[in-house]
């Protein structure tokens, strides 16, 4: 009996520390609140929207220690519209990141499945969309350069080196899937990232073969004033991207910059013209911590485009401002404003969250509620 009990207690034992060396997390972010626009089609409107500061989302995480330094990890992260209980990303279940996957402290971490790629991640991240809570009501125009993290990868293999130095190596690949053509509709994205005290530099680079059919739940619709259909009718997208951030006690200050091509394009796609249309956005943001719970930001962008077939050159103008309350470290209320100017023959247009102004101008004023778990 004194052995059975013995093997009892050991066999609980060992069910005790393989359950200690696991853990699953979930978390989320519901975001909410009023947005005024003084010119969608030529009228003034109010909306209720939400995923604005950030994309409403529910997800689960976990980690499963393997030992040696190795862990199997997961994560399912689901997207939602917080106004109509609609799933987002497509009604895709999990649209956001579905992945799983093995790390070692040694060799890195290598995960499958669908995921961001890297100028979103992590150029994206520096821009005011991702470091103010206006969010994606301050993207870089018709998030042409995926800024604001319109569309991620499926069938995705994704490496993440470990860091040496301060420097972290990312790499991405998307396959396509074709029958008989390896390259065709596939994706690959890369990014180097330079960590030490209050400095970061990254650079980052996405290249995908047929956008529209690769990423169908990208922003190349026919309603994306900025882009033109460029991205319906593109044979070839590429994105470039380097961006700065710099922290001085409260005071932080980043900058961007992105050149996105649309290549190879089909007239008969919907572009109405052949060759190639390029943007290249330059973009710097400032934010102040006034006191542990407020904080202030302000933010200008320069997007200038070049249309190959026919010498245009659309451009835009914009500048934006927030202010920022945490009432608690998972919940803060906030305001932002946002104003475009368009020239070169465009209208102003901030997609995908505005229609398109009427006219060369567009304002954005918005109140709104964050809350994480």
């Amino acid at each position: 009996m004194k052995k059975l009990l013995a093997c009892s207690f050991g066999i609980l034992s060992m069910f005790q520390v393989a359950h200690a060396q696991s853990s699953v997390t979930i978390y989320g972010i519901i975001d909410d609140g009023l947005t005024w626009s003084s010119n969608q089609s030529g009228h003034s409107a109010w909306q209720m929207q939400g995923s604005i500061s950030q994309g409403n989302r529910w997800g689960m995480k976990g980690v499963e220690d393997l030992g040696g330094g190795t862990s199997a990890l997961f994560r399912l992260e689901n997207g939602f519209n917080v106004n109509t209980g609609a799933l987002s990303q497509g009604g895709r279940e999990f649209g956001r990141l579905a992945y799983v996957g093995l790390s070692n402290d040694r060799y890195g971490t290598l995960t499958l499945g669908r995921q961001g790629e890297a100028i979103g991640d992590y150029i994206g991240a520096l821009s005011a969309n991702g470091t103010l809570p206006g969010g994606i009501l301050f993207p870089h125009p018709g998030d042409l350069d995926n800024n604001g993290i319109d569309f991620r990868l499926q069938n995705a293999v994704k490496y993440v080196s470990p860091t040496f130095a301060g420097l972290t190596g990312v790499g991405i690949y998307s396959f396509g899937g074709a029958p008989g053509n390896f390259a065709s509709n596939s994706a690959k994205s890369f990014a180097l990232q330079y960590a030490t005290g209050n400095l970061q530099l990254v650079g980052a680079y996405t290249s995908i073969d047929h956008p529209a059919t690769a990423v169908p739940d990208g922003v190349w619709t026919a309603g994306n004033t900025v882009d033109g259909n460029y991205g319906l009718a593109a044979g070839s997208y590429k994105v470039f991207g380097v961006g700065a951030s710099y922290t001085m006690g409260p005071a932080r200050i980043t900058a961007d910059w992105t050149h996105t091509q649309f290549g190879n394009l089909d007239p008969s796609l919907g572009a109405k013209i052949g060759g190639h249309v390029t943007f290249n956005i330059a973009e710097i943001v400032g934010s102040y911590m006034i006191t542990p719970a407020l904080q202030l930001g302000v933010a200008y962008s320069y997007t200038e485009g070049n249309v190959s077939a026919t010498g245009q050159a659309p451009h835009y103008h914009e500048a934006d401002a927030s202010a920022d309350y945490f009432l608690s470290k998972s919940t803060d209320v906030y305001a932002s404003a946002t104003y475009m100017r368009a020239g070169g023959g465009a209208v102003a247009d901030l997609a995908p969250v505005l229609a398109a102004s009427s006219s060369a101008n567009q304002v954005a004023l918005r109140i709104g509620i964050r809350k994480k778990f």
